[in-house]
């Protein structure tokens, strides 16, 4: 797939909003009012804003109306960085604001689909000699390549956002905002030392289990830490699971 394929655009055209400097607007990435502060010189002109409460998230950018928010839900992040000459990191929270992941985006999928073909070509095409693949082993020992294998967690990984979201919700949430397990939230948060948020009170259900299960099975299941699991079963008197 070649660069002028790669950012094409599947749902177009995109039009721009009809509005001035000056005028005011609704942007759905700020979810605020806005003021237009200008134009953009990208290769679909865009009309830039900023909010007009300071107190708003946000800043000054571009201003994310319906159709802005389509090509985000339907273009591939490349496409829409290349046509509305946006940064990665404005791409990425805007995706993220709209619920937009890899799974879900036709122009993302189009283009995992033709990476994953042209490397199933290439590695079709070349087959390694046994000469060939003893000289990579050398070389790797030789020189401790696997040094810079990562072990353990292999899942996304965590950016300062999704960090400062840790505590501030219940770890559910955070999963489901972030696409990664209750498991693996509650984890990073008990590594970083975030205790659990308030709004992770424990239910009737989750009181029931006590007792019934292993201390550290019930924490699994809840998303809660050991300590926590144990230190309430135990104020509420509630025998230790015996097998």
């Amino acid at each position: 797939m070649n660069s002028r394929d790669r950012l094409r655009l599947l749902f177009g055209p995109y039009l721009a909003p009809p509005l001035e400097r000056g005028d005011r607007a609704t942007c759905l990435y700020r979810d605020a009012l806005v003021i237009i502060t200008g134009w953009t010189a990208a290769p679909i002109p865009w009309p830039r804003c900023r909010a007009l409460d300071n107190c708003k998230d946000g800043g000054s950018g571009l201003l994310v109306d319906e159709e802005l928010a389509r090509a985000v839900r339907h273009e591939a992040a490349a496409a829409v960085m290349h046509w509305w000459a946006a940064s990665p990191t404005a791409v990425n929270n805007w995706r993220k604001a709209l619920g937009v992941t890899r799974t879900d985006n036709e122009g993302t999928a189009r283009l995992i689909q033709a990476a994953a073909e042209k490397g199933a070509e290439e590695v079709k095409a070349r087959e390694w000699t046994e000469e060939e693949r003893e000289r990579r082993r050398r070389n790797t020992v030789e020189n401790d390549l696997g040094r810079h294998l990562v072990t353990g967690y292999h899942g996304p990984l965590w950016t300062r956002e999704d960090i400062a979201l840790l505590g501030t919700v219940p770890d559910k949430e955070i999963a489901r905002r972030t696409e990664r397990t209750v498991e693996a939230v509650r984890q990073k948060r008990e590594q970083l030392g975030i205790p659990n948020p308030a709004g992770n009170r424990w239910t009737a259900e989750a009181v029931a289990l006590l007792g019934t299960l292993p201390d550290r099975e019930v924490a699994r299941l809840l998303g809660r830490s050991l300590q926590s699991v144990t230190q309430k079963r135990c104020k509420l008197r509630v025998s230790k699971f015996n097998a």
